[in-house]
């Protein structure tokens, strides 16, 4: 029995061994202790702020456990690999009690069960390909992050002396929260950046302090109190600086080179949408935001300011963003692939040309009416494997997007009588992406649908009843109501609001089509706007921010409908009003004979996906576009720019020094780059011993220079002219085989840190 205690003791020493309390301690003081948890508690703060789910709360105190918790381990004489694990278990233990706790409704064995179901839910749908749709997972995540930024923070503070990691790991994840979040949470970043340079300050005040007791050096009593005046004066001047000044050309540089990746990102983007679906969100405060996802039940706020105005000899709805793929919380583009072409092969088509005078840019969105072709500045589509058609088209210079364009577009023009003998054997890939519905869509919705359509022949008469149906029964809303935990949106809306926004109608009218066969999608954009005669435009403004449906009809490709009751259907032909002589030839090559003739022949020789045959000088063409080098360009730069500088300031620190002094004094620091650092009892030939053994190339001309360095100190008349000019030479020798050794010195480095 004893034996069994013994082990049970040793067991329980190894993983949780004796914290030193003589060497209880926090870098910088117990001063600089609260002005670190404030910085650790700043990202789980903008987290409740943002709003994302609910519970969140309980995330400041686990940023709080963390710090604690870290700062004990980090004090005690627990191995590095065994700390981070006993971390991520008191991690673990910490964030699903507190999700517990945080969750409302029956004992805390029901909460933990409830939590429990909710996780394997959430892993069932993922494993199926399908959208999660509840945040319960999301809320973990949250608490991980917060957890594993203050943890690691606080324990390489307080076992390395470190600041570093705790600012780059607390202020990346508040970075990354500020830029998603659609709440401005400047203020949170701005007192991070004052926290961080308070506490940078504090740690500054107490290596000198440390430095001087081990030299003797007695401050004077108002040493300390100067030195944080000074540091709290300049962090004070570099926030407002960073506020007030204009933004640099290294902005817009940057910007492009985000393009280079912004195919990788959305992909990664697309999945994270899935994997958290169930991710509510704040509303939106100000304006229309057009992205690759949307959440129903967000109110946009939209207001009256304008955001573009047309030039167009009609109007038409404005196209900006395409969905594919229903969540069953909202939607989102899973066709994201970056095209400089498309081959538009529907037919019954008219060519328009709009000329586009942005005030309000969406990053990098070209606006087109119905099917985009081409535009007057660099572009590309967003499409899928089908390159028949795109969901959105971008610039391919996000500062081209933000000013005036000029966009071609095919707007169908077919009757009513050509749509309802329309084919309705769909291509498989369609098939595939618009007829997609997840499977937990309630059973009344497909109840709903087919006793709309299914007495209807054919598909087009299926989308009118549909987009009757929802016309006369439901009501038009700008008060846009947020969708109950656990609800599908459009069951929500069908069968409890029955009026809201335009998004609700267009997502009913999209999955009730999908569950009677016919493949539809929903589209984002503006309508026409208002037509003004003073400027001979359409002036449109942020309260014109629509929702609409596109039906897919195999010859005529994508067709507008409009469920909404606060804006007009389409207006359509019920047949053909004069019918053009064919010659008597019927079927595809009369239709094609037809399109030739009108100027509306796409093929693969146009390289815009245009109209061939009418690109005169200074019309709208262009050349495929080649890989754009800025970007590449603008890292090089940057990186040559910050070598240069390096370099100056590494020369800048020895300008006033002797040849010798000079050559020996960038080999001491050179070589404590490269790993080398000399200790502090080392004499020049000793140094020059121990480098030259660790690199034996430069193992001459460092006894050289350490020859030199004792002349020059300790010889009556110092050293010769040629001694100092063997030193400068050598010195050129050591620096390049030193230099040599830093990059795998820096890997070395990322590898412990990543580690």
């Amino acid at each position: 029995m004893r034996s069994l205690e013994r082990t049970i003791r040793a067991f329980g020493r190894a993983l949780f061994p004796p914290i030193d309390r003589t060497r209880l301690r926090f870098r910088g003081g117990w001063v600089a202790f609260p002005i670190f948890v404030l910085i650790a508690i700043l990202y789980p703060i903008s987290l409740d702020q943002a709003d994302w789910v609910d519970p969140k709360k309980h995330v400041v105190w686990i940023a709080v456990a963390a710090v604690v918790f870290g700062t004990l381990v980090g004090n005690g004489r627990l191995r590095g690999r065994h700390a981070g694990m006993l971390g991520g278990l008191g991690g673990t233990f910490a964030v699903v009690l507190g999700t517990i706790l945080a969750s409302g409704g029956g004992t805390l064995h029901d909460r933990a069960t409830a939590i429990a179901i909710q996780v394997n839910n959430w892993v069932t749908q993922i494993l199926a390909g399908e959208a999660a749709n509840d945040p319960t997972v999301f809320v973990l995540f949250l608490g991980a992050t917060v957890w594993c930024s203050a943890y690691v923070g606080a324990f390489i503070l307080a076992r390395e002396r470190r600041p570093w990691e705790a600012l780059i790991f607390c202020g990346g994840c508040l970075v990354i929260n500020v830029s998603l979040a659609l709440t401005p949470l400047l203020f949170d970043l701005v007192m991070f950046s004052l926290a961080a340079l308070v506490l940078l300050t504090r740690l500054h005040i107490v290596a000198l302090q440390e430095r001087w007791e081990r030299r003797n050096i007695v401050p004077a009593g108002e040493m300390d109190w100067r030195l944080l005046r000074g540091g709290l004066t300049w962090t004070t001047v570099l926030v407002v600086m960073a506020l007030l000044t204009p933004r640099v050309g290294a902005a817009e540089a940057f910007s492009s080179a985000f393009n280079t990746f912004e195919g990788p990102y959305h992909r990664v983007e697309g999945e994270w949408q899935r994997f958290f679906a169930g991710v509510s969100g704040p509303s939106r405060l100000q304006g229309v935001s057009f992205s690759d996802a949307i959440r129903l039940g967000q109110a946009p706020n939209l207001g009256d300011r304008v955001v573009m105005t047309v030039d167009a000899e009609s109007g038409h709805f404005w196209r900006a963003v395409a969905y594919d793929f229903y969540t069953g919380v909202g939607w989102r583009t899973t066709e994201t692939d970056r095209q400089d072409k498309i081959t538009v092969t529907a037919q019954e088509r008219a060519k328009i040309d709009a000329t586009f005078d942005i005030v309000v840019p969406h990053a990098s969105l070209l606006f087109g009416a119905n099917e985009p072709i081409k535009a007057n500045v660099p572009y590309q589509f967003q499409t899928g494997l089908d390159r028949s058609y795109s969901t959105s088209m971008r610039a391919v210079n996000r500062a081209q997007a933000a000013g005036t364009y000029t966009v071609s577009s095919l707007v169908s023009k077919a009757t009513k009588d050509e749509l309802r003998k329309a084919m309705t054997v769909y291509p498989a890939y369609i098939r595939t992406k618009y007829l997609q519905l997840p499977s937990n869509l309630p059973q009344r919705v497909r109840d709903k649908a087919h006793q709309i359509a299914d007495g209807k022949a054919t598909a087009y008469e299926k989308a009118e009843a549909i987009e009757t149906y929802l016309r006369v029964t439901y009501r038009y809303s700008t008060v846009v109501k947020n969708v109950p935990p656990g609800r599908d949106p459009v069951d929500y809306f069908l069968f409890d609001l029955k009026e809201d926004f335009c998004e609700y109608f267009a997502s009913s009218m999209a999955v009730l089509l999908r569950e009677v066969g016919v493949p539809a999608r929903i589209v984002e954009g503006f309508t026409s706007g208002v037509f003004d005669p003073a400027l001979g435009k359409f002036v449109v403004r942020e309260l014109n921010a629509h929702a609409w449906v596109e039906a897919y009809f195999p010859q005529y490709g994508w067709i507008e409908f409009e469920p909404t009751p606060s804006e007009p259907p389409f207006a359509r032909a019920e047949t053909v009003a004069a019918p053009i002589d064919s010659g008597g030839e019927k079927g595809p090559v009369a239709a094609a004979d037809r399109a030739e003739r009108e100027g509306l022949r796409i093929n693969d020789s146009d390289p815009g996906g245009g109209v061939p045959g009418d690109q005169a000088p200074g019309d709208l063409s262009r050349a495929v576009a080649p890989v754009d080098p800025r970007p590449a360009l603008a890292v090089i730069g940057l990186f040559l720019l910050g070598m240069l500088g390096l370099f100056a300031r590494f020369q800048w620190r020895f300008r006033r020094l002797g040849a010798i002094d000079a050559a020996w004094g960038k080999t001491r620091l050179l070589g404590a780059y490269a790993g080398h650092a000399p200790r502090s009892s080392e004499t020049p030939y000793e140094y020059a011993a121990s480098l030259g053994a660790a690199v034996p190339e430069v193992s001459t001309p460092l006894r050289t220079i350490a020859y030199a360095r004792v002349r020059e100190r300790y010889a009556p008349g110092g050293a010769s002219e040629a001694e100092r000019a063997a030193a400068a030479a050598a010195w050129r020798q050591v620096a390049r085989a030193l230099l040599v050794l830093l990059p795998s010195r820096i890997v070395r480095a990322l590898a412990r840190l990543i580690r």
